[in-house]
């Protein structure tokens, strides 16, 4: 564990005794520098987060989203000039987690670790105007849940900059602590962590194409001002009163569009006013800041409205994803890029108020993602494949920023289960990265609760769920993160936490030596499984992920641990057929309940049972046959997300070649041939079938969760097993195919690389690793 830095510096916040939610707040410092020190160390963090100016030039924005009990920092590498230095600070305070306090911790080092300017009570702090606060809530989103109406006449002309006059403003207030000689040390920020992964990069992208120029008619919508979202649904007609001159100059980096309200209602005839309004299509999903170059008049308003899909053609985002920003246009040339990135394909950009023209010099998305490098590789002469591999390495990207997403278009959360069963596989195989993973792994951990489970979510305190399986899969992916490391010290340093989660389950094994009525919600999937009562595929997950901690119980020299998980895993294998098979059905159902097995039988249930090599009384392959065969018996489909288990049972029954037509056919015909650029949450995009009955709750086109094939296309086509902790040896059994492929997986060592071409293998590997 890395030590925490001696700090100066003291947590500040306003003078507002409790700041309210969705509040922007700006601090600033004026300092003196008398060295000629080449450069120099910024160390900060805020609640919620903060964007970090040196006269007058932003350094970087952050902190990493996290909880508080476990909050991070940055440092930023600057440059100051001699004499008279501004720093200067907007702090966003999101407000809505229980425990939140707005605050702003900073310092600047010199290379000798002597404290140039720290953040203190001689800070002058204001709350800022320029933002509104009672703005619409989206409660799903983690990161960015209020949308931003920002207006740029009421922001202080140079107070980013030396010598703006802030003697109007107020003094900072210090939040002690307990120790008030020491700090930081102040709650809620119980534990400060630095960094531990890099900075975003930010790349530029125009938009592919201009969907639409159309114009509305302006009503104002008194009730629900709030939300921008209502007006930017609005269908729109032809121009015929507003104005947009060469919209397609909004494609290129030269030349300007001209874009106007109309006027014809200044002769007090003409009954209203007709805005006009533009969709960019970005031409695939994209995480990035919307950045405008404007000239107009003051008090002109621009709205901006992001989604991941248009709705019969049109744009609308009032169903679900109500991401929305506001800008009102000071006078002049003047820029805007909002506080907080969004995730969208198209962006609609409406302008009203603008009774003058209004020149728009560039729209511009500035893409931020996490800095991967495309070390594993696919490719094949199979089109399809090759197709699925790659919106299925998109997603990985899509869904990695400053911690690993579900999804960045609704709720970019660090769902616990999603990253660990399937996310992190990915980042492996097709990036070798393993900061980032490392970095989900230690923030999981450091949310367990006192039950021994994991949070859900664990990037945010805004989301109370709990799923016990989520935990089951972080404990995996543990397990799988020092087989690829081969540092000890993750076990050693998260063995105990594991021993929480096994504790937990323990108090729910019943009679029949199975789990049972857990009353936490078991998620299995996104689908129609049975989890009631002693429900089948939650004790084969179990099962499985416990065979993970009797390797660590080894490791650990825990012989105490490895009897008691021998004892239980051979409860569970001597009984799991015995209570779920069907003689009838031929397979297994998904749970006993009340004496007697559920009706519902599923993929899930069948293929974790092949997996985890819990089928006693039936040959595996007769089971896979009963579901996946060519006259299955009646049964519940799994999602993307649980597919990933069905295609490693495939697999390891010798069935790859079954596990590629099933890739074929759901990740190639229900993905990639309806147009995907990223992975759907499900099979569908406009209803789900998870409960049994269907509901046409709109599902994300961009969901990692469902990028298992990149995993699978890279590892299990090329038959890699990590034979020993850090990859030193590992095993290649290449798959037979009809097709000719090339495959690279990475390594710590470098990457192992795959060729197959008319039934010829040739493997090549770095000199220090063992194939066998």
């Amino acid at each position: 564990m890395q030590a925490s830095r001696k700090w100066n510096a003291h947590w500040i916040r306003p003078e507002e005794d409790k700041p309210e939610k969705n509040t922007y707040y700006l601090f600033r410092k004026d300092f003196a520098v008398t060295d000629r020190a080449e450069s120099y160390t910024l160390y900060i963090t805020a609640d919620t987060r903060y964007r970090v100016y040196i006269n007058g030039c932003v350094i970087g924005y952050g902190p990493p989203l996290c909880v508080s009990h476990y909050h991070y920092y940055d440092e930023h590498q600057i440059k100051l000039r001699q004499g008279v230095n501004c720093i200067a600070v907007e702090v966003y305070h999101l407000g809505v987690a229980p425990d939140s306090v707005c605050g702003l911790l900073c310092e600047i080092a010199s290379e000798t670790g002597r404290s140039l300017v720290s953040s203190d009570a001689e800070w002058k702090v204001t709350r800022s105007e320029a933002w509104r606060q009672d703005t619409h809530y989206f409660r799903m989103s983690m990161y960015a849940p209020f949308q931003e109406h920002f207006d740029a006449r009421r922001i202080p002309d140079g107070w980013m900059t030396p010598g703006f006059s802030d003697q109007s403003w107020a003094g900072s207030r210090i939040i002690k602590g307990q120790w008030e000689d020491r700090p930081p040390a102040v709650l809620p920020w119980g534990h400060l962590v630095p960094r531990d992964i890099p900075f975003m990069l930010e790349t530029p992208r125009l938009a592919r194409s201009v969907m639409r120029v159309e114009e509305s008619i302006d009503l104002l919508n008194r009730m629900r001002s709030e939300d921008l979202s209502i007006s930017l649904s609005v269908p729109g007609q032809p121009l015929h009163h507003a104005t947009v001159e060469k919209p397609d100059q909004l494609l290129r980096t030269t030349g300007h569009t001209v874009v106007q309200c109309s006027t014809d209602h200044l002769d007090r005839s003409f009954d209203g006013v007709y805005y006009p309004s533009i969709v960019l299509d970005f031409g695939k999903s994209i995480n990035a800041f919307l950045e405008l170059e404007i000239s107009g008049e003051a008090g002109g308003m621009i709205d901006i409205g992001y989604a991941e899909r248009l709705i019969n053609g049109h744009f609308n985002n009032t169903i679900e994803g109500m991401y929305a920003d506001r800008y009102v246009m000071r006078e002049g040339r003047q820029r805007f890029r909002p506080s907080t990135w969004k995730s969208f394909r198209y962006v609609k950009i409406m302008f009203r108020s603008c009774v003058a023209p209004v020149l728009v010099h560039r729209v511009q998305a500035s893409v931020t993602e996490y800095p991967y490098e495309d070390r594993g590789e696919f490719h094949s002469n199979d089109s399809t494949l090759n197709q699925v591999f790659e919106i299925c390495r998109y997603t990985l990207r899509l869904c990695s920023n400053d911690s690993i997403m579900d999804t960045p278009w609704r709720e970019q959360a660090q769902f616990v289960g999603d990253v660990a069963a399937v996310t992190l596989g990915g980042i492996y195989s097709c990036f070798g990265d393993i900061k980032l993973p490392a970095k989900f792994l230690k923030q999981s951990a450091a949310n367990q609760l006192p039950v021994g489970l994991l949070p859900s979510v664990t990037n945010s305190a805004n989301n109370p769920m709990v799923h016990p399986d989520y935990s089951l899969w972080w404990v995996h992916a543990l397990w799988n993160h020092y087989l690829y490391t081969g540092e000890a010290e993750w076990i050693h340093r998260y063995y105990p936490h594991t021993l929480k989660i096994l504790q937990y389950y323990m108090a729910y094994i019943g009679e029949h030596q199975l789990l049972e009525n857990i009353p936490h919600m078991t998620f299995i999937d996104w689908a129609n499984v049975d989890r009631r009562g002693v429900c089948a595929p939650h004790n084969a997950i179990f099962y499985g992920v416990s065979a993970c901690i009797e390797k660590m119980a080894v490791l650990k020299g825990d012989a105490h641990t490895q009897a008691q998980l021998q004892q239980i895993r051979g409860g569970i294998k001597k009984n799991f057929s015995r209570m779920f098979f069907s003689e009838e059905r031929g397979c297994y159902a998904d749970a006993w309940v009340d004496g007697s097995l559920s009706p519902i039988t599923s993929e899930q249930t069948n293929m974790a049972a092949i997996y985890w090599e819990l089928c006693d009384h039936m040959e595996p392959s007769h089971v896979a046959d009963r579901i996946l065969g060519s006259d299955p018996l009646r049964h519940t489909e799994a999602q993307p997300f649980f597919t990933m288990i069905t295609l490693r049972a495939l697999n390891k029954i010798g069935r790859g070649a079954q596990a590629l037509e099933l890739i074929r056919s759901r990740w190639g015909r229900r993905m990639v041939d309806k147009g995907a650029t990223s992975t759907f949450e499900e099979w569908g995009l406009n209803g789900s079938w998870r409960t049994g009955v269907f509901s046409n709750v709109m599902r994300t086109q961009s969901h990692a969760w469902s990028a298992f094939p990149a995993e699978f296309l890279i590892r299990s086509v090329a038959g890699f097993e990590i034979v020993e902790p850090g990859c030193s040896t590992v095993r290649i059994a290449p798959m037979e195919s009809s097709f000719n492929y090339n495959i690279a997986i990475p390594i710590p060592q470098g990457r192992v690389s795959i060729k197959r071409e008319n039934g010829t293998t040739q493997v090549s590997a770095p000199d220090n690793v063992t194939i066998q």
